[in-house]
This record gives structure tokens, C-alpha cells and sequence, in this order.
């Protein structure tokens, strides 16, 4: 697997997308994390602790989480480059069996989600060892990563599967990006609680936003009807499913495709 995934990265490494993308977010996230502290909602102010142990995690999985969608696009643009330049079949006329080009794809997604999902728990360990009194938390709340992890995960096997459904590239990604915002206008019609299950609004609900006013909090408790609301542990659940059902068909729809 790692000699798969070595010959996946010699292609992958001279992509320029992925050069600026990950510059983009290893700039960014850090800076609107820190930028939070000047964030006024209404009249109420973000909490100092979100700096600290253990909430430093949940803020700063949050803020990147908004991001996934954009590092997709890395997914995105490799996978339709294979497709539109036929270098999966060069790998099998090199003497790749069609099922190690297919785990070498597999290992390039999860490999972007280990390493995007590191970058984010550094972040956090670093703002909360600068800002915590007490480092004997520095676990603490840790659990966030690794429901961010799985978020990023669902995105990433989420984009590897539609630009396998949709092979033009430009048309690919465009759906790609937008297929929050539709998703989203599809939840709106839908009541809300049948909206949470669908695959996108499952991998976002795995990271909520960490601080809610308590007046908006009253609000939201009264105006909630008795009905089954996903908590994070569900949303784990099912978006494990979902990943599971992207991989699965993406591996059908490439082994069965003549590449």
C-alpha cells in the first residue's frame, strides 16, 4: 500500500491546485480562529475560554470544517485529471492490477484526511498552550478532532466519488461546489427533521458551533417540537454509513469502467 500510494503522490505533488489550496487553509484557519476574539454576536462576546483547554478543539474542528469543502476540490481535480489524461490505464499498462490503482486513490483520500486532520489538532494545541493556565487538560476535548477527522473524511470520499460519477471535469467541480448550497436549498423545503440525514448536512453536524447565546438557546428549546434531532454520536453513525456507501460505489463504478 505504501509503494501504491508513493506513485499516487509523484502524480499528486505537481499539482499546483493542491499547492494553493493548502496554502490557503494552513494560512487561513488560524487566522479567523484567532480573529473570533473580535467577533461580537449581538450583544454578547465569544467566551475567553475558547482558547483554552478543553474548547480550543471544538473551535478551531468548527472553523475548519467550513474549509472542507474547499480542499475537496484538491480530491476533485486529481481524480478528474486521471480520468481526462487516462493515466489510470498507463498504470495498469505498467503492470498495476486495476484493484491497486483503485486502493492507491483510496489511500491518496484518506491520506489527505490524516494530514489536514493533524494540521487542525496542532493548531489547536499550540492556541491552547499559549492560552491555558492548566496544560494537564491538553486532552481534553480531543474528541472533536476525531469527529473532525470524520468529517473530513466523509467530504474528501464525497468528492472522489462524484468526480467519478461526473467525469467533466469543469462540470464536476462546479456541482461540486454548489452541492452544499443545493443540498441546503433541498433541507430548507424539507422539514428539519428529515434534512439532517442527508449525507452533506450529516458530515456538518458532526461539529457544531461551539457556544450558543443563552437567550437564542431558550429560544431554540422552546420552539422545538418533540421530534428525533441527531446528536453527535448519530451523526457519527450515519456518517460512517455514508462513507462507506461512497467508497463502495466508487470502487464499483471504477472496477467495472473501462479506465
Amino acid at each position: 500500500m505504501k509503494n501504491l500510494i508513493a506513485i499516487e503522490w509523484m502524480k499528486l505533488r505537481r499539482l499546483v491546485t493542491m499547492k494553493v489550496i493548502l496554502i490557503i487553509y494552513a494560512i487561513t484557519i488560524p487566522l479567523i480562529y484567532f480573529g473570533l476574539s473580535y467577533i461580537k454576536i449581538g450583544p454578547f462576546t465569544l467566551p475567553e475560554s475558547m482558547y483554552q483547554f478543553p474548547e480550543c478543539y471544538n473551535y478551531v474542528a468548527y472553523i475548519a470544517s467550513w474549509f472542507n469543502l474547499l480542499v475537496g476540490v484538491i480530491i476533485m481535480v486529481f481524480t478528474s485529471n486521471e480520468i481526462k489524461y487516462k493515466t489510470q490505464r498507463q498504470n495498469v499498462i505498467d503492470g498495476l492490477s486495476k484493484r491497486d490503482v483503485i486502493l492507491a486513490k483510496f489511500g491518496i483520500v484518506l491520506l489527505f484526511a490524516v494530514v489536514v486532520t493533524l494540521y487542525v489538532a496542532l493548531v489547536g494545541l499550540i492556541f491552547g498552550l499559549i492560552y491555558s493556565d492548566d496544560a494537564s487538560q491538553l486532552f481534553n476535548g480531543f474528541e472533536q478532532i476525531g469527529a473532525y477527522f470524520l468529517t473530513t473524511l466523509g467530504y474528501f470520499a464525497f468528492a472522489f466519488f462524484f468526480a467519478n460519477i461526473v467525469r467533466m471535469q469543469a462540470l464536476a467541480i462546479i456541482l461540486y461546489i454548489f452541492s452544499t448550497f443545493i443540498e441546503g436549498i433541498i433541507g430548507f423545503i424539507a422539514a428539519q427533521e428529515y434534512s439532517q440525514f442527508f449525507p452533506l448536512t450529516t458530515f456538518s453536524n458532526l461539529i457544531p458551533f461551539p457556544y450558543v447565546p443563552p437567550m437564542l438557546a431558550e429560544m431554540e428549546n422552546a420552539n422545538i417540537p418533540e421530534q428525533f434531532m441527531m446528536g453527535q454520536g448519530w451523526s457519527a453513525v450515519f456518517a460512517m454509513v455514508y462513507i462507506t456507501l461512497f467508497v463502495f460505489v466508487s470502487y464499483w463504478v471504477i472496477k467495472r469502467r473501462d479506465i
